[in-house]
């Protein structure tokens, strides 16, 4: 059964993760009511910036407020000013850039080393997996950079899906999560609040008896700015509020709980050292946990440009007007009506017609003054008019002076993209963390990562590895050009310097075209890696002589298989300088040797004599050519007619002249 509710005052008088588990529920409940009352103004401002940015009349946020808005139509984003600048910052910061995650080991042993290595390939295929209506990671990212230009912060929940044994993510609204204010920038709570379906609660976490009840009976979910008229519902939603407290160090865990209708549903220790989100700022707060967006930095001056924008309308319908005068009698009022833009007015007979002034509806200098106002907008937020116009800068055209206009415009905004950089390096963390979690549920659960034709899986058991042994780094995105004739240029100049290689400049062009090619030449690329990851990761006592696997005689790119081998060798060399224990040097040796062996197998390959020279050495004389006649018994073939004697097939005479050397056959 349920317990009782306890009053606010009741809840702050002892922290709630030091509760009982079966009271953490009330507890938490009580927390987020009273921060819902207290941060209301954080909603409104988030309701604010999503009007304007969707151009329509909300009351609230979520799914509900698109399906029970009243119009589609919003009388003060005319203009769509605060749209078009969230576009054109997603379109410059966040889309171009792809951020990968890099493992690095700070003084590990060589299997921990190895560990790290592995993973980057999981994070690369936590990386390319679906993620709901978004199509991998990269795109939800996307997305979450419109969520922090447009409102200030996106919140990404990193979950561990324990019933499809796969981590998820999903964006929360940012007024559906609370921490207290007196905790500053670093707070050690944070409160969440979810709609989830009845059913859904009960199954996933395996209720019954009075707590199914309790769940079953619990209060709709309530969005914020809908209406309360119960209407046609596929699942009854209630609410699920979770909170999570921070360990204080590695033998004194953190405590996470989630409750619905009163009911403690899961919970227990918190051993990850942050929250299991990813938050994306615009422009964090001088103080507090959250930030500020476009829409908080511009909407005011959209709706004042919107506002002026209408009157300067109005006055140009009234100033358009055309009137035509008759005399009374004169026209059929019937043909009248043909004419909707012109108003016929009739005068008495025997009056002159009036006078008709044509009225100039406003003055250039109100134009000007409105495109003045306009530029001072988007100078005020720091995004280039000329790239949300979609247009080129007049009197522009090298790729260079493009590149640096780009580079100009987009310095303000460094900072942003950087913190985008580091998100990434951020969701790895969670990763590791979540991993974790699955392990706990399956120990021989397998991650998946994709390769350029086939999906590859390893034990995520092989890449656990303690948090104290690694760090996480992040390539920084490509500074190249995105118009077609700036990031050719610079491709261009980047390999006639030597800087890059055929194959990699045709990488960065992106063109689709490259894309049959690139197939064939990435296949190799791959075989070749993967054989250098079986020749590190091989294990002495396991390793076979039939696992050795020696180069092929037609591969494409010999010499990029000699490099690729011969930097693994580099980098395991500078590893097992590191290494402390003989052990772990033996099995490094073990291993290295393994690369050397391919090395110097392919070297052979490549470096192979011609077959003449090679049965010359073994003592085997060369076949005569087609259509020639063979010699007598113990004389050297002849060659082609007309073909001069090679130089092993003349007579040898080391005491007198050369003798005469054979004509060959028919001269």
């Amino acid at each position: 059964m349920a317990a009782r509710k306890k009053t606010v005052a009741e809840a702050f008088d002892q922290p709630w993760h030091t509760l009982p588990y079966k009271e953490q529920a009330n507890a938490i409940a009580t927390l987020i009511g009273g921060y819902k009352t207290s941060q209301a103004g954080r909603r409104d401002s988030y309701v604010a910036n999503l009007a304007s940015f969707e151009k329509r009349a909300f009351i609230g946020y979520g799914a509900h407020a698109y399906y029970e808005t009243k119009g589609t139509r919003y009388a003060h984003e005319r203009l769509g000013l605060v749209r078009s600048a969230v576009q054109s910052a997603v379109a410059n910061i966040y889309a171009p850039q792809k951020p990968k995650p890099q493992f690095q080991t700070l003084g590990a042993d060589w299997e921990t080393r190895r560990k790290a290595q592995r993973l980057d390939k999981v994070c690369e295929g936590i990386l390319n997996q679906r993620q709901g209506r978004w199509l991998n990671v990269w795109t939800l990212m996307i997305d979450a950079g419109c969520e922090a230009a447009l409102q200030g912060v996106a919140c990404i929940l990193v979950a561990a899906d324990r019933a499809k044994m796969r981590i998820t993510h999903d964006l929360i609204p940012l007024p559906d999560l609370f921490c207290d204010p007196a905790q500053g920038r670093n707070p050690t709570d944070l409160f969440c609040r979810r709609p989830i379906g009845v059913d859904e609660a009960i199954g996933l976490y395996n209720l019954k008896g009075a707590d199914a009840d309790a769940v079953a009976n619990a209060p709709s979910y309530q969005w914020y700015g809908a209406s309360n008229v119960v209407r046609a519902r596929a699942a009854r939603c209630v609410e699920l509020q979770a909170a999570w407290h921070l360990p204080n160090g590695p033998e004194q865990p953190g405590v996470w709980a989630a409750g619905a209708g009163g009911v403690t549903v899961d919970g227990g220790d918190w051993t990850a050292p942050a929250f299991p989100f990813v938050f994306l700022h615009w422009e964090p707060w001088r103080d507090g946990f959250w930030g500020s967006g476009l829409g908080d930095e511009g909407r005011d001056m959209a709706e004042d440009l919107d506002d002026l924008d209408m009157r300067l309308y109005a006055r140009e319908v009234i100033a358009s007007g055309s009137k035509i005068y008759f005399q009374e009698g004169s026209v059929n009022p019937d043909d009248l009506m043909v004419n909707e833009a012109v108003v016929g007015v009739p005068y008495m007979n025997g009056t002159p017609p009036p006078t008709q002034t044509v009225m100039t509806p406003f003055a250039p200098m109100e134009l000007d003054y409105l495109k003045y106002k306009v530029s001072n907008f988007w100078d005020s937020i720091g995004i280039s008019q000329v790239s949300a116009a979609a247009r080129r800068e007049q009197g522009v055209q090298s790729g260079v002076a493009i590149r640096t206009l780009n580079d100009t415009k987009a310095g303000r905004q460094l900072p942003k993209a950087q913190r985008y950089e580091q998100a990434f390096p951020d969701l790895a963390d969670q990763y590791i963390w979540r991993l974790r979690e699955l392990l706990e549920e399956d120990p021989k659960y397998l991650v998946t990562w994709p390769g350029k034709a086939v999906l590859r899986q390893m034990k995520a058991s092989d890449c656990d590895i303690a948090d104290n042994s690694f760090a996480i780094t992040v390539a920084p995105a490509s500074a190249l050009p995105h118009d077609p004739a700036g990031r050719q240029e610079m491709i261009q100049e980047l390999y006639a310097g030597g800087l890059i290689s055929q194959e990699t400049a045709k990488q960065l062009m992106g063109w689709p075209d490259l894309d049959s090619e690139l197939e064939v030449e990435n296949a190799e690329t791959e075989y070749i890696d993967m054989l250098i990851e079986r020749y590190l990761d091989a294990d002495r006592k396991k390793w076979s002589m039939g696992d050795y696997q020696a180069p092929e005689g037609f591969l494409l790119n010999k010499v990029g298989a000699v490099r690729r081998f011969a930097s693994a060798y580099f980098r395991a060399r500078i590893d097992q300088a590191s290494l402390s224990t003989a052990k772990e040097k033996a099995k490094a040796e073990f291993c290295i040797g393994l690369i050397v062996r391919y090395i110097k197998d392919l070297d052979a390959l490549m470096n192979k004599p011609p077959p003449e020279y090679a049965n010359a050495a073994k003592g085997i004389a060369p076949a005569p050519p087609l259509g020639m006649p063979p010699g007598p018994p113990g004389a050297p073939p002849m060659g082609p007619v007309g073909a001069p004697m090679a130089p092993q097939m003349l007579p040898q005479n080391p005491v007198g002249p050369p003798a005469a050397m054979p004509q060959p056959v028919g001269i």
